[in-house]
């Protein structure tokens, strides 16, 4: 999938997943502003391509997921919340399962 075509059915859907390939793609075209292994699924990353920011995660199945965000701002948050998710599973509360959908 081309980068512009991302962008774009991220204006009309939250949440678009991809390939492993388009993956790659992404990740030579965008901006890594900020990456965190979670060590649990993958890399969680804050992305900026162009003037948008991206939230790029995999699911504990092995999906990966992309988020368009409002703002900087919005992309920081959703971050931040992400990394306490992954935090309060390694208490085993399970409250992770909503996150992914």
């Amino acid at each position: 999938m081309e980068t512009d075509k991302l962008v774009s059915q991220l204006r009309a859907q939250t949440v678009v997943p991809i390939e492993d390939g388009d993956l790659v793609s992404l990740l030579q075209a965008a901006e890594v502003v900020r990456a965190e292994d979670t060590q649990m699924a993958g890399m969680l990353r804050l992305l900026r391509l162009g003037g948008q920011y991206l939230i790029q995660e995999q699911t504990p199945d092995g999906r990966i997921l992309v988020r368009g965000q409002p703002s900087r701002e919005a992309a920081e948050r959703f971050f931040e919340d992400r990394l306490e998710t992954y935090e309060r599973m390694w208490d085993g509360c399970g409250c992770h399962v909503e996150y992914f959908k």
